[in-house]
């Protein structure tokens, strides 16, 4: 007995009295919907922000085609958010555009421009025409992925937590409004630990075929705990197909984005960048910080 207690002693690791204390997550419990909530309160709380960003879509043979827009996006004191994505080049989209509009109520209210058919916009149905597996413009990005949906219009569901690369991942299933329990999910969340920003989503087909993966590349500590990627890919796996956006400048400043740039008539007229550093690179007013790779 007491030799075996002697050999107990020695075994690495372990000794009499003394337990190995194991890390605590705090949101070890959290449901899905509650870690999505968290997420966009860390990471979306500006409110006014604009962005110059630069867009390459890649097809199966390695062809590329560049494009240069700008994204203006604006929160009121009333929690209505709105949103414009307006292209400047090449010549054949300059002055396409994206238009919408989320009450704090959850209406939502989406529209785009296209010059060649004169002043008029044209209505897009939130979740059935910007459902994920159509494209815009020929990107691989739908409107709804651009624009964002709404938690309330769909379910989440917490799955097992994952580690990919050595980075610690949350992992959350979105479904359909009433879907049944053997369903398909529409989209997979991956949400790092470290500073709870979605770095990957996964989107699935009717049949529940991997068919879009979404991640985010260049993180940026830009506020307190808020981060932003500097660059973002959506890659269509079964069409062979990608597009990846670069973020070529970020202002968090209203004066950049003020109420009139989401008229009709603001965008119709084809105003030009309110600023004249457009494309320069000018960090005067830009906000930076550490940047972080992901784990994909």
């Amino acid at each position: 007995m007491k030799a075996f207690l002697f050999l107990f002693l020695l075994v690495p690791g372990l000794s009499i009295g003394d337990e190995t204390e194991q890390p605590v997550d705090p949101l070890e419990d959290w449901s899905g919907r509650a870690l999505l909530d968290l997420v966009s309160e860390r990471h979306q709380q500006y409110p006014n922000v604009y962005e110059e960003q630069s867009m390459v879509l890649i097809d199966q043979s390695g062809h590329k085609n560049t494009r240069k827009l700008r994204r203006y996006s604006r929160v009121d004191e009333s929690g209505t958010a709105n949103f414009l994505l307006l292209f400047d080049s090449p010549l054949d989209i300059k002055g396409v555009a994206l238009l919408a509009q989320r009450e704090q109520n959850g209406r939502s209210e989406q529209s785009f421009y296209l010059p060649a058919f004169g002043e008029t916009f044209i209505e897009n149905t939130p979740g059935q025409a910007g459902k994920s597996e159509d494209n815009f413009l020929g990107t691989d990005y739908s409107i709804e992925n651009l624009v964002g949906d709404l938690l309330d219009h769909h379910m989440q569901v917490r799955k097992d937590d994952i580690t990919i690369n050595k980075t610690d991942y949350y992992v959350v299933d979105v479904y359909n409004l009433g879907s049944r329990a053997e369903d398909q999910p529409i989209r997979r969340h991956y949400i790092r630990k470290d500073n709870l920003y979605i770095s990957r989503t996964d989107h699935f087909d009717e049949i529940g075929r991997l068919q879009k993966r979404q991640t985010s590349h260049d993180l940026t500590n830009v506020h307190g705990d808020m981060w932003r990627a500097n660059m973002m890919m959506m890659e269509n796996l079964q069409q062979e197909h990608r597009t990846i956006i670069k973020i070529n400048r970020r202002v968090f400043s209203a004066d950049y984005v003020p109420v009139e740039v989401f008229s009709e008539s603001w965008i119709v007229a084809n105003q030009p960048p309110l600023y004249s550093e457009y494309g320069s690179g000018d960090s005067s007013g830009d906000i930076s910080g550490d940047s972080s790779g992901d784990g994909f």
